[in-house]
C-alpha cells in the first residue's frame, strides 16, 4: 500500500492542492505510472508536475460537475449510501468524490484489473472487475449515483444501448445515472451526422484496449434520448447538460419514475481560459497577461487572482476587447522585490458562481523558463 504523504509532494503540486481541494492532508495524491489519463497530459505538457496539475485538475472539474448534481437531487452527499464510479481509470475523479463520500461507500470499475486494485490498495475502495461484454457484467449491488464520465463517448452503437441498460439497471430507485458522450456538434461540418446518429471511429487515446470495442463515438441528442426510452420502457426521463463535462462532453442525466423536476438544476460551467504571455518588465516587475472566457448566463468572472506560496498578492478585474468576442483580456503586473525563484505563483479566474480556472501554478523560475 503507498501511503498519502502531502509533505513530500513537490511545492507547486501541494499549492494546487491547498488551493483546490476542501481537506488536503487526506487527499489522495499517488498517481499510478500506468494511468492514461495522466501520460495523455504528459503528452501534451511534458513536464510531469505541469502533467500532474492539469490530470488533477481536470478531475476537480468533473467531480465539480457531479457535485452541482448530487447537491440538487440530494441535497448533500451525506444521503448516499453507495456511488460506483464506471470506467473509473486509476482515480483521476474518485479521490476527489472520497473528500465527500468515505470509502466504503465507493464503488470503482474498471476493464483494466490493474486499476481497480491500485485504487482499492490506495484509496480503500471496493472494486468491481468490468467487462468486454456487458452480458457478463455481474453486479449484487444497486447504486444511489452512477457516474460513466467518458466512457460511452468511446464505444460503438452495438454495445452502447447494452451498457446503457445494464447500469440503469444498477440505480436505485430513487437514484441517478449521470454518463458522458462526444456530441455530433464537435464533428467538422464534412461529417456531421443526424440527431438520430451515432458515429464510431476505430481509434482512441487508449494504447491498449482494441479499438474495434473502444474508439472514439459521437452521437446525436435524439440518439441519446431514444436508446433511454428503450431501455427504460418509456419509464425514465433523460437529461443533457450540453458541454457538462470540462465544457468538452456533453453530461446526460437519467432517473427513474418519479423522476425529478430537471428543470430547477442550476447547471454551472467552469471559466476558461490561457496563460498568453510572462516577461520582465525593465523596473523589475513580473508581467502575465491572457484570456478568459465565460459561458454561463447571468454570471461573470469575478476577478483574477494571483497567489504567492497559498498568499493572495494581487486580483484583478478582466476587460472585454470587443462586444463580438466572448474572450475576456487580463493583465497583471507583481513587484518581485520580495519573491524567490523557487516560490509558487497560482494564477486563476474565479466566476460569480463560485468556479475557477487555474492558469499556471508552478515556481516563478518555472513560469519564466516556459514562458508560453
Amino acid at each position: 500500500m503507498i501511503l498519502n504523504n502531502f509533505q513530500q509532494l513537490d511545492p507547486a503540486l501541494q499549492t494546487f492542492i491547498q488551493d483546490q481541494v476542501q481537506f488536503p492532508l487526506e487527499f489522495k495524491s499517488v498517481i499510478n505510472k500506468q494511468d492514461e489519463m495522466y501520460l495523455f497530459a504528459l503528452q501534451n505538457h511534458l513536464i510531469p508536475e505541469k502533467a500532474r496539475i492539469r490530470y488533477y485538475f481536470n478531475g476537480r472539474r468533473i467531480f465539480d460537475a457531479v457535485r452541482q448534481v448530487v447537491q440538487w437531487k440530494f441535497k448533500s452527499f451525506n444521503p448516499i449510501n453507495s456511488f460506483l464510479d464506471f470506467a473509473s481509470g486509476y482515480g483521476r475523479f474518485t479521490r476527489f468524490l472520497l473528500q465527500e463520500i468515505h470509502p466504503e461507500k465507493v464503488w470503482v470499475s474498471d476493464i483494466y484489473t490493474d486499476a481497480v486494485k491500485f485504487q482499492q490498495d490506495n484509496f480503500g475502495v471496493n472494486g468491481i472487475i468490468s467487462t468486454v461484454n456487458p452480458a457478463e457484467y455481474s453486479v449484487d449491488q444497486k447504486f444511489d449515483c452512477i457516474l460513466a464520465c467518458s466512457f460511452f463517448s468511446h464505444i460503438p452503437e452495438k454495445t452502447f444501448t447494452l451498457w446503457m441498460k445494464t447500469l440503469y439497471n444498477l440505480i436505485n430507485p430513487a437514484g441517478i445515472l449521470m454518463f458522458s458522450v462526444h456530441d455530433r456538434d464537435l464533428l467538422p461540418s464534412e461529417s456531421k451526422i443526424q440527431s438520430d446518429e451515432l458515429l464510431f471511429i476505430s481509434q482512441s487515446e487508449s494504447n491498449s484496449l482494441d479499438v474495434n470495442e473502444y474508439g472514439t463515438s459521437y452521437v446525436g441528442e435524439e440518439f441519446v434520448y431514444n436508446i433511454v426510452n428503450m431501455i427504460s420502457e418509456g419509464k425514465a426521463i433523460c437529461y443533457r447538460i450540453p458541454q457538462g463535462i470540462c465544457r468538452y462532453q456533453d453530461l446526460y442525466l437519467v432517473a427513474k419514475p418519479p423522476t425529478p423536476e430537471f428543470s430547477t438544476l442550476q447547471f454551472s460551467h467552469h471559466p476558461w481560459g490561457r496563460l498568453e504571455q510572462i516577461n520582465l518588465t525593465a523596473e523589475g516587475r513580473l508581467q502575465m497577461s491572457g484570456w478568459v472566457s465565460e459561458i454561463n448566463p447571468n454570471s461573470k468572472i469575478e476577478a483574477i487572482s494571483v497567489s504567492i506560496n497559498n498568499h493572495i498578492v494581487q486580483t484583478v478585474k478582466p476587460i472585454s476587447n470587443s462586444p463580438l468576442d466572448s474572450r475576456l483580456s487580463w493583465s497583471i503586473q507583481i513587484n518581485l522585490s520580495s519573491i524567490s525563484p523557487q516560490d509558487v505563483i497560482l494564477i486563476k479566474a474565479i466566476n460569480t458562481r463560485g468556479l475557477e480556472w487555474v492558469f499556471e501554478a508552478a515556481p516563478l523560475e518555472v513560469l519564466l523558463a516556459n514562458n508560453p
